[in-house]
């Protein structure tokens, strides 16, 4: 038992080691408008956050759990001091962590204590150290590790109940069940998933419990999401955009199924900008990035050869631990892959590996069961050391080339500047971001780059309440008294 906990605690500690920077980076982007939709100056202010029939002006996502509630008292307690809502937001990644610890425990009680150990540590590694948690981590406003907590609570609850029902299991699962739906809309699947939970203990005959206790006990999640869906449908509505473009050609669905399982086994996200036309590289890829990406490609290559080792001996062996329950398994962690990502699998366009913070326990456990069914140690070994470099790789490109760690430092350093300047421009209330002729060789404007980085005003009315206003670009400037800056000096090139 202790050493087992040692694992655990290891676990924590590379994971931490892994994300470590993630603490001490910027607010970016949507967290600017977060700060924005989340001022309340009265109770009535607060309450009404959680208001499905009164949406937010210019919100069109229902999250006031993991938005308003958490960009509030941050705002309120630290002064928008982004360091608190990392450490809040690592505290309940660790907490996830132990809940794909414990889940997996619950999903094999019959295996062998040594065996079932090492399938539930292997787990709890792979999701620990995965490169799927970059965005999670370093960018608040992706509301994923609030969402993700509250979904592996509730469903952890459940387990307990198919275990032994009792009233004080059902009420914890609920109230997760409604603090998630509360957090972000990909929650609406978790009734589905309980449901899914339940046929997977029925068959393995891990419940006694009553299947019509069981569907008594499932109606209130049902009923509630009906009224959730009735409200998102006819009331607050949902998110549009030019991202949000809903897709429904299987095509396009598989090719969004394909990268997310890609970005399961810690292939970088920023791939999918340099894949054209018939699954082909652009030479831009190689060009600007083959000293970390061939390495990344080797790698992969390796463990996928490790993987198909592993499944054609755990589908024929049969005399593995799991022998019985293959089928099982292997529906098991499918459904709950593609189940939980199916709010958005038909977004094509908005696709980020972010998305995989619960779909990537069904992920997990299948690696684990493959590894470590018919204990082949050398396979298990070298697939951990690879995954785990792989890892390390992948997310040292990632911090590199990614939008969310670019937009963190213009910001940071767009804040520092109006800092340090502040006496200077406190007689100005307009401010000019401009580009140099210069700029316009590059692939996006500075003060584009800018625009987004700060969400446009939001920034402002966030950090400075509202006492400036900013134009980006002079043509758009109607003219008068105000600070000119140029933008690319923020941009760090």
């Amino acid at each position: 038992m202790v050493k087992k906990h040692k694992f655990l605690l290891a676990t924590f500690l590379i994971s931490f080691v892994l994300y470590f920077r993630s603490l001490f980076v910027f607010f970016t982007n949507d967290d600017f408008f977060h700060f924005v939709v989340s001022k309340a100056t009265s109770l009535k202010d607060f309450l009404n956050f959680f208001n499905l029939a009164a949406p937010v002006t210019g919100f069109p996502n229902y999250r006031p759990m993991a938005t308003q509630v958490f960009y509030f008292l941050d705002a309120k307690l630290f002064n928008l001091n982004p360091l608190p809502m990392h450490i809040v937001l690592f505290i309940l990644f660790f907490g996830i962590i132990y809940f794909v610890y414990r889940l997996t425990q619950e999903l094999f009680p019959d295996l062998k204590s040594k065996i079932k150990n090492q399938v539930v540590l292997t787990a709890a590694f792979l999701y620990a150290v995965s490169a799927t948690h970059f965005g999670q981590l370093y960018f608040v406003a992706t509301q994923e590790i609030i969402y993700g907590f509250f979904f592996f609570a509730c469903v952890l609850s459940f387990v307990y109940l198919l275990k032994r029902w009792s009233l004080r299991n059902l009420i914890l699962s609920f109230l997760f069940f409604v603090l998630c739906l509360a957090s972000k809309e990909p929650a609406v699947t978790l009734p589905f998933v309980l449901t899914l939970i339940y046929l997977y203990f029925r068959l393995t005959k891990l419940t006694k419990v009553a299947t019509k206790t069981i569907l008594y006990s499932l109606a209130p999640f049902f009923a509630v999401l009906a009224g959730y869906l009735y409200m998102r449908f006819f009331h607050y509505g949902f998110a549009k955009g030019d991202s949000y473009l809903w897709a429904f050609e299987p095509k396009r669905i598989i090719n969004s199924l394909g990268w997310y399982s890609l970005w399961s086994l810690n292939i970088p996200e920023m791939l999918v900008d340099f894949v054209g036309p018939g699954l082909k590289f652009l030479p831009s890829l190689f060009k600007h990035y083959s000293k970390e990406i061939i390495p990344i490609f080797v790698l992969f290559g390796a463990q996928i050869v490790l993987l198909a080792y592993s499944l054609f001996r755990f589908i024929t062996n049969k005399n593995g631990e799991l022998k019985t329950e293959k089928g099982k398994i292997l529906a098991f962690c499918g459904l709950w892959f593609v189940g939980t990502l199916i709010p958005v699998l038909f977004l094509p366009i908005h696709k980020f590996s972010f998305y995989l913070t619960v779909p990537q326990f069904g992920i997990v456990v299948l690696i684990a069961c493959l590894l470590l069914s018919n204990r082949q140690r050398f396979a298990t070994y070298s697939f951990l050391a690879i995954w785990f470099t792989l890892s390390i790789l992948t997310l040292n490109l990632t911090a590199k080339t990614s939008w969310i760690t670019r937009g963190e430092e213009i910001s940071k350093n767009v804040y520092e500047f109006l800092k340090s300047n502040e006496k200077n421009f406190s007689v100005f209330s307009n401010i000019v971001f401009f580009d140099m002729p210069e700029d316009n060789t590059l692939p996006w404007l500075p003060t584009t780059v800018v625009k987004t980085s700060l969400s446009d005003n939001n920034f402002f009315q966030a950090f400075f309440s509202g006492k400036y206003r900013a134009w980006y670009g002079k043509e758009s400037y109607p003219g008068g008294e105000g600070v000119y800056i140029w933008a690319r000096q923020f941009l760090g090139y």
